[in-house]
């Protein structure tokens, strides 16, 4: 038996509105983009969603749009709430690498704290502990569908006037005190890639309630384009030198998507709620399951924290040792089970951060201790009770 990390949850929906997109003749972003757009703002309560090629690209236009780059911006009166370059930007030692890349990008600097071992997510007094004058923005991380300490941070975000950037690539459609993750801050950002909670094989969106930033975004996902945008107004008088269809005002690229990605998410999405309740209910079994483990403490799984309504992105552990977990690692594989570490592990530890400017706010004591002691398997929607239960004798046999 192979119980792969995620299996392909498209079906015959998703097969035929593919099929009708490319038989329309219209594939690049279009009308479907617009409506998968559309609705994903429907759904999440949101003013804005902006549909792009990666939840990377995601990360990548959210910060870029914080960014004091407009010289066209009329609200001067807050052209230091703009970040500029070396600000700081808080974010978890504990997560992707392309939440922290784009940070660098646009020349602001990430500060690295640590995140819990117990919940996975950033641990709530290392950053507060790790502001400083130069801090401009925290960037919370919601880590494999359970939710950060987002009341706590959009407050302490409110008091210091700081931006507050959610990367929900882990967690879509995850509550915490019925509201979604990714609409508590400035900007949301979101994955569609094929192992993500739903997909368009390659994808992701960015949402936010700012008109601004979402002209903004609009135009940088598009080559820095006006074509896109609602508000030109501050532009017309260009209009007489230049054609208004090809007008550009800003510093762009190219993260767009396309109607066929499109055409699968508006399917998708229908389907999302199923698809978390599954992975939900997965976590829980399996929590249930490994009650005894948990006690005797050779077994940690995620602790989901208060008011989330949690949906599992994969299911992660905690062992005793290092040694433990790689042998655990080992005879999972064996059983036919894949398995991943707990996302980067501390990503100050990777190779490629000597590349860029970075501060360490304080111990990552507990970064270090998901790195050395975790591991993760799948909890795909399209996993069935013989897959589900065959997990949980393999953990068991390990551990007798």
């Amino acid at each position: 038996m192979i119980i792969p990390l995620n299996k392909n949850t498209m079906g015959k929906e998703e097969r035929k509105a593919l099929i009708e997109t490319y038989d329309s003749g219209f594939m690049t972003m279009g009308k479907k983009t617009k409506s998968f757009e559309k609705n994903f703002a429907k759904m999440f309560g949101v003013k804005h969603a902006i549909n792009v090629n990666s939840g990377s690209s995601a990360n990548l236009l959210a910060f870029s749009a914080i960014v004091d780059n407009d010289k066209f911006r009329k609200n001067k009166k807050n052209s230091k709430y703009f970040l500029k370059n070396g600000d700081e930007v808080i974010v978890p030692a504990v997560t992707w690498s392309t939440t922290i890349w784009p940070i660098a990008q646009v020349g602001l600097k990430p500060v690295f704290v640590d995140s819990e071992p117990s919940t996975l997510q950033m641990d709530l007094s290392s950053i507060e502990k790790s502001i400083t004058k130069k801090t401009k923005a925290i960037c919370m991380v919601h880590v494999l569908g359970n939710a950060g300490y987002i009341n706590e941070v959009r407050k302490i975000c409110k008091q210091k006037k700081l931006w507050l950037i959610e990367d929900t690539c882990e967690s879509l459609g995850v509550k915490n005190k019925k509201k979604y993750l990714g609409t508590y801050g400035d900007i949301g950002t979101f994955s569609f890639y094929f192992s993500h909670h739903i997909t368009t094989v390659e994808g992701g969106m960015i949402v936010t309630n700012d008109d601004y930033l979402a002209d903004k975004i609009r135009s940088m996902r598009s080559h820095g384009w006006t074509r896109d945008m609602d508000n030109l107004s501050m532009y017309k008088k260009y209009s007489d030198i230049i054609d208004p269809r090809f007008l550009f005002v800003n510093v762009g690229y190219n993260l767009r998507s396309t109607d066929l990605n499109a055409a699968i998410g508006i399917q998708q999405l229908k389907k999302l709620k199923k698809f978390n309740k599954s992975r939900h209910d997965i976590g829980v079994y399996w929590n249930n399951s490994f009650h005894e483990l948990k006690l005797n403490g050779n077994l940690r799984p995620m602790k989901i924290t208060n008011g989330t309504d949690a949906s599992w992105f994969g299911f992660p552990v905690l062992c005793k040792t290092k040694a433990i977990r790689d042998q655990f690692q080992k005879h999972l594989e064996q059983n036919g089970i894949e398995t991943r570490p707990i996302i980067c592990g501390n990503m100050t530890k990777q190779p490629g951060i000597k590349n860029i400017s970075y501060r360490i706010g304080g111990s990552l004591k507990g970064a270090n201790e998901i790195m050395d002691k975790g591991v993760f398997w799948g909890s795909s929607p399209g996993m069935n009770k013989k897959e589900i239960n065959h997990v949980v004798k393999s953990v068991r046999s390990f551990f007798k």
